[in-house]
């Protein structure tokens, strides 16, 4: 089905030096095999390399980018939970033209709930989606995200969800990428996650049951995929 896997399958760091640097702009499994051109950064960029992990049921996406970055998010990895799915990322940076950065430290993969709940949804064709179930918080995830996309261009989409988060995610805020195909505008607003004790037994009935029966699919995986391209060139 389409659904998850392309919401969940797009998504930076740099010290302000007062001169811009180049990066290598490339993108890979890993460092060895990110071969690319430079690109001069904005001022307050680093030359960052960002790994994501995306999995969603049985499917998996492991991307590396090594890009300009905004200093602010370096070393600030993150996670993103749904039912039945994770996104987990993380950055590091370096600070001369075209320097390889070093292996960006994944977050933890934790299962162990933390006692918070969050509203969870997902649609493919509204940057709104109603929270009718919630979903078991774990590890860092101490925020409840709603994230929007907005696609123009050679493609055009509309998408929205709800889960888990940690508050590096929280913090990016509004993004707009653009390419020559295409432009994307992405935001990110968080409020703390509900205790569970507060939530009502019929609420906990629905727990890992979201997004109203949508199965992890390829799009999801494949939108991620997109969003990286295009917020990396």
């Amino acid at each position: 089905m389409r659904s998850l896997l392309g919401f969940l399958c797009v998504l930076s760091a740099f010290t302000a030096t007062g001169h811009a640097l180049t990066c290598k702009l490339c993108m890979g499994p890993d460092a060895s095999t990110c071969v690319g051109t430079s690109q001069t950064c904005p001022s307050d960029h680093a030359c960052g390399a960002v790994r994501t992990v995306t999995q969603l049921g049985e499917n998996k996406v492991d991307i590396y980018v090594i890009s300009c970055v905004p200093v602010k998010e370096c070393n600030s990895p993150g996670s993103i939970s749904v039912p039945n799915g994770k996104i987990r990322r993380g950055i590091s940076c370096c600070y001369t033209s075209n320097c390889t950065p070093p292996e960006p430290r994944l977050p933890a993969d934790v299962k162990e709930a933390n006692g918070l709940v969050c509203g969870t949804c997902l649609t493919e064709s509204s940057t709104f989606c109603s929270a009718e179930e919630v979903m078991e918080c774990t590890g860092k995830e101490d925020m409840c995200l709603f994230q929007t996309s907005v696609t123009t261009g050679i493609i055009s989409t509309q998408e929205a969800l709800r889960g888990c988060s940690t508050k590096t995610y929280c913090d990016l805020g509004e993004q707009s990428v653009k390419s020559a195909q295409m432009s994307i505008e992405l935001t990110y607003s968080c409020t703390p996650g509900e205790n569970q004790t507060k939530i009502a037994p019929t609420e906990l009935d629905n727990v890992g049951n979201s997004h109203n029966g949508h199965s992890p699919s390829t799009t999801l995986i494949c939108f991620f995929l997109l969003l990286l391209l295009c917020s990396k060139w």
